[in-house]
């Protein structure tokens, strides 16, 4: 393999105007939301002196992008994505406006937030799912993997980058500015997208091959998305086993007690613990190019789910700083490789009129996960010890990696167009039979 063969592969953003186009309207509003989500905490907090009242923002914001992203999938397979994409980020730069303006109020409003943050949260959530859903029509199908990785690579860059400029910003200058360069290039964001064709659910085709009949005659209900998915064994289990992946993630919630009882070193560590899954995702990511030329990607997103469960028990029973860090890098690195084929295969296929709202189960599910799943570790921790909590939950992750590949051999099997080959039927239901597996 040439070492140039390693290097991120960029294709999409030469061959398409329009995936160029999303890329950097989502660069630019990554940063922007990373830097006004160190403010939005600072802010509560010195307002009330209560962490009670920061995690009340967090769930109202948890809350409302599962509503929007509920609401977006259904209504990017029944609209132009574009316009809802479009409406979905000048709604959400109203929102930071609207905290701007009270962040430079004389006695800024606690209520004001929290209702700002529910129409940023709403807004959010339909956007991502939007996005999520049209990104497949803006590239060839063997890119896919490859888009998968760039929108990978800027959101660990912008979680690494964006807060730590938010929190230099914030002190230079209060909340106020932060949200307002927020809102600012949320509306760039917004302009960037109107540069984008008009993209209607289904690629403005007719519907050919009898989803509808197969899946029911209502194409716009939200339970069409549930029917073919069970029907589908490689989209159904990538559900299933992403759902038990996000549940029983890398369990972050316990590294401040881990740092306090096992490792020492204070916030320094405990900073470098957080950094470390970003680390190792990082480094997947920008040499990702390989992953593209993989000619069984659903054996190898299998193979990534087993490993990120043993960096997390490996994580789990460490008792050096060191170890710990190691494990939890290649458990980024592991996630990466996972985000990055589950993306490409539910992408591939799953068709594009029903694209939308098969992408909002699964944004819903991180959504619900993380919280759930901090819910889960936080329990079992108390039961056993944080270290406990760690190998069990890295335990489940490998073992339900090993029961897909032994359950569903259609998603150990499944494989990807490469080399800029023709679709065969551009991720509809007969590219993954319903007998598969």
């Amino acid at each position: 393999m040439r070492a140039r063969d390693l290097l991120i592969d960029i294709d999409p953003l030469r061959t398409s105007g329009d995936f160029r186009a999303i890329f950097i309207a989502r660069v630019v509003s990554l940063f922007g939301l990373g830097m006004a989500t160190v403010a939005l905490a600072a802010q509560v907090y010195d307002l009330t002196e209560s962490t009670f009242s920061v995690a009340v923002t967090s769930m109202v914001m948890s809350v409302t992008v599962l509503l929007g992203s509920l609401w977006g999938g259904w209504m990017a397979d029944r609209t132009d994505r574009r316009r809802l994409i479009v409406g979905a980020r000048a709604t959400a730069a109203v929102a930071f406006a609207g905290l701007a303006v009270n962040a430079f109020a004389a006695e800024p409003s606690l209520w004001a937030i929290y209702g700002c943050v529910a129409v940023d949260g709403l807004a959010t959530g339909v956007s991502v799912t939007a996005l999520m859903a049209v990104a497949p029509t803006l590239v060839r199908p063997d890119q896919l993997p490859a888009a998968g990785a760039l929108i990978s690579l800027t959101g660990e860059i912008g979680s690494i980058s964006a807060p730590m400029l938010g929190g230099v910003l914030l002190a230079a200058a209060g909340p106020g500015p932060v949200f307002a360069f927020t809102a600012f290039t949320t509306g760039v964001t917004t302009l960037l997208v109107l540069r984008v064709r008009p993209l209607p659910p289904g690629g403005g085709e007719d519907d050919e091959d009898g989803a509808d009949e197969e899946y029911g005659k209502d194409s716009g209900s939200p339970l069409v998305a549930f029917r073919f998915a069970l029907r589908n064994r490689v989209v159904g289990a990538l559900i299933a086993l992403g759902g038990v992946t996000v549940l029983f993630n890398l369990p972050t919630v316990l590294f401040p007690e881990l740092v306090a009882t096992r490792f020492g070193g204070g916030e320094v560590v405990l900073g470098l613990l957080y950094t470390a899954p970003a680390i190792g995702a990082v480094i997947v990511s920008s040499t990702s190019g390989w992953i593209s030329r993989v000619a069984r990607p659903g054996r190898l997103l299998l193979i990534a789910a087993f490993t990120g469960g043993l960096a997390t028990v490996g994580f789990g029973l460490s008792g050096q700083i060191w170890v710990a860090v190691v494990m939890l890098a290649v458990g980024g690195a592991a996630g990466t490789v996972y985000e990055i084929l589950e993306y490409a295969l539910v992408q591939h296929h799953t068709p594009d009129r029903l694209r939308g709202r098969v992408v909002s189960v699964i944004t819903a599910q991180g959504t619900t996960g993380d919280v759930l799943g901090d819910v889960e570790v936080a329990l079992v921790a108390r039961w056993f010890s944080p270290a406990g909590a760690a190998v069990l939950n890295g335990a489940v992750c490998a073992v339900a990696a090993v029961l897909a590949a032994l359950l569903v051999p259609g998603l150990r099997k499944a494989t990807l167009p490469r080399d800029s080959e023709e679709p065969d039927g551009s991720g509809s239901e007969r590219d993954v039979p319903a007998t598969a597996g």
